[in-house]
């Protein structure tokens, strides 16, 4: 640190349209994850046996995609819920000093200059 105060600057609109768009995203995340794993299910059992490989890797290749996907939905999920909550505990620390500020003044609510 350079001795200069910092400041947490939160933007609530910012971090509220943020929240929306990711839990959009983990949903459409979580759809695709479903997808992933019914394409992995396909019956390929018309392939024969020279497919049969083909086929096993085919289920296991469609499989771990739906797997990242699954991560990817929970993680932006989350990150969306951290934002929410460091929203609310900024705004608990902004409550909490505006009330001991206001105090600091006998008989007004308001800072004298």
């Amino acid at each position: 640190m350079d001795g200069n105060i910092e400041r947490v600057a939160w933007d609530h609109p910012a971090a509220a349209g943020y929240v929306r768009a990711a839990g959009a995203a983990a949903a459409l995340l979580g759809t695709a994850k479903d997808h992933a794993h019914a394409v992995a299910g396909m019956d390929l059992s018309g392939l024969g046996t020279l497919g049969n490989g083909f086929a096993a890797a085919w289920a296991a290749a469609w499989s771990a995609h739906g797997g990242h996907l699954q991560t990817a939905s929970a993680l932006t999920g989350a990150y969306g819920q951290a934002i929410t909550t460091w929203g609310t505990v900024l705004g608990g620390v902004d409550t909490e000093s505006a009330a001991t500020i206001a105090g600091a003044v006998p008989g007004t609510d308001q800072i004298q200059a």
